[in-house]
């Protein structure tokens, strides 16, 4: 029908026209103004979407005015309604963060971290401190145990009884590790700020770890520093020790002398190598009285027994570049040099059972022959020697024999990096070298193995024909798995030993694999078992 050419009213306005319909709650159901289905409400009459799709004015405008006006009412009351609601909604969300909240603080107060006894947070807490290990300079290197934002510093600022056990815990304060480079600066004013201020932490670090023995790592390439003098002052705890000084630093440790009741290891490193320095300085006298004193380490620091006074008859354990007379029971020795000019006394070590000796790269291979001619070591057990493979020729093995029969030792385990070790000859050095420790040796470890050193290690059933070094029990490859070896041979030697004598072991470097599919399909079969 057309609206616009009607002139009677459309039915559809009248019975088509939305309804709002309020249902009334009854006296059963509960009264809320919160239910937006209150209100039925019917869409629109066809007749006026049909008016949407054209501009023509609306015949029944009364009709239509007196709905719009209804629709707004409802609209109106359902505004209000709305604003009920949110203000509703909000009072709600108020009081649900409320308890949130107070559930948020129920479990605070259960936390079981409360009802930890004090040793369980005191464990776990030792396990946030960087601990000094004076064996390893570089990490500690990397611990500023002066700076607040570390532990144990940082434990202490979580909360009043945390503090109160950090603070009574000396054994949290007792490691110790300062670079006193990294306190320099360029202004004075703010180097001396700087500097007073680190010589309060220290203070408090100090105070707190109480009569604890002290471990204690000092970086400077100053002779003398404010943090080094108040360190000095508590040298009576001095408990393991390393200095990294340049050559002048050491003189005023002078001032210690006798006062190191404690120190039980000890660590020298040069922070700068000038030999011709330590030359004309008079000997560190600092470290003579140390009745506890059982282990030195020297780095950079040339012919450490003439320019250190040590209580070398009561240390067992030395690492440096030179040993001197004494009962040590074990030796690190480093050799550097570029000709055969060291001059060494003969030294005779009744204790010492563990030596070992690294030649450093681009030094003469002669250095580790007249080192090991001037040893007698009768207790000597463990044997390292090691090379570098830069080394060409490589150095033979008859200083190592004439070490062995002159000290008349029964040597047990031995490492060898770098040297010849073939047996092709019947008087090779390498094979008298196993001739000297064939009763005794029982953990071997090499880096290169020669198919005739293959076949002389393989053995047999025949009594009469005993194996060379019966009572080997470890045997330890080092290094890659070189092109020449024979890798057959090599699996079918183990394979002998494990057979026919008391052989238990046989370990490989991540850089040996074997090439040979066969070869490591036995190898495997004999790991299995």
């Amino acid at each position: 029908m057309d609206l616009s050419m009607s002139t009677t009213t459309d039915p559809s306005l009248i019975y088509d026209s939305p309804r709002y319909e309020f249902f009334e709650d009854d006296g059963d159901s509960i009264n809320t103004s919160l239910d937006a289905y209150s209100y039925a409400i019917e869409p629109l009459p066809p007749a006026v979407n049909a008016l949407l799709k054209t501009n023509e004015a609306p015949l029944h405008f009364n009709i239509l005015q007196s709905e719009r006006r209804e629709a707004e009412t409802v609209l109106s009351d359902l505004n209000s309604r709305l604003e009920k609601m949110k203000a509703e909604v909000a009072q709600f969300t108020i009081k649900r963060d409320h308890v949130i909240s107070m559930i948020e603080t129920y479990r605070n107060v259960l936390h079981p971290i409360r009802r930890t006894p004090p040793e369980v947070l005191l464990e776990i807490f030792s396990y946030c401190v960087d601990f000094v290990d004076t064996d390893r300079p570089e990490m500690c290197l990397g611990i500023n145990s002066l700076d607040t934002r570390n532990a144990p510093w940082n434990l202490g600022q979580v909360c009043k009884y945390w503090r109160s056990i950090v603070l009574e815990c000396p054994r949290l304060w007792c490691s110790l590790s300062i670079d006193l480079s990294k306190l320099q600066h360029a202004d004075t004013v703010k180097r001396q700020k700087l500097e007073n201020a680190t010589v309060i932490l220290l203070s408090h670090y100090l105070r707190r770890s109480k009569d604890c023995p002290l471990t204690i790592a000092v970086f400077s390439h100053v002779a003398m520093h404010p943090l080094l003098s108040i360190l000095c002052a508590s040298s009576h705890r001095w408990y393991n020790v390393l200095l990294s000084l340049p050559a002048e630093g050491f003189a005023p440790l002078t001032s210690m002398r006798g006062c190191l009741p404690k120190l039980k290891l000890l660590h020298l490193r040069n922070f700068v190598s000038l030999e011709n320095i330590w030359s004309t300085m008079p000997m560190v006298d600092a470290f003579e009285y140390t009745p506890n004193l059982l282990g030195v380490r020297a780095h950079e620091i040339p012919n450490i027994a003439t320019r250190v006074l040590l209580p070398w008859d009561q240390i067992s354990h030395c690492s440096s570049n030179y040993t001197p007379n004494g009962d040590l029971r074990h030796a690190t020795l480093l050799c550097a040099g570029y000709g055969p000019s060291l001059s060494i006394t003969p030294l005779k070590h009744s204790f010492l059972t563990c030596l070992t000796v690294d030649l450093i790269r681009r030094s003469s291979p002669d250095l580790i022959g007249q080192l090991l001619g001037a040893l007698t070591l009768p207790s000597l057990r463990s044997l390292r020697l090691s090379v570098s493979s830069r080394h060409f020729p490589r150095p033979d093995v008859r200083p190592i024999v004439r070490l062995i029969e002159r000290s008349n030792c029964s040597l047990i385990k031995m490492r060898l990096k770098g040297f010849e070790t073939s047996v092709e000859q019947d008087d090779s050095p390498f094979r008298s070298l196993m001739t000297a420790v064939q009763n005794s040796i029982q953990i071997l470890c090499l880096e290169n193995f020669p198919n005739s050193l293959l076949s002389a290690l393989m053995a047999t059933q025949d009594p009469d024909d005993p194996p060379l070094l019966p009572l080997l029990r470890h045997l330890r490859v080092s290094g890659i798995c070189p092109v020449e070896l024979d890798q057959i041979l090599f699996v079918t030697m183990v394979e002998s030993r494990v057979k026919y004598t008391k052989f238990m072991a046989l370990v490989t470097s991540s850089q040996f694999v074997l090439t040979n599919p066969e070869a490591q399909r036995r190898l495997d079969a004999l790991s299995s078992h």
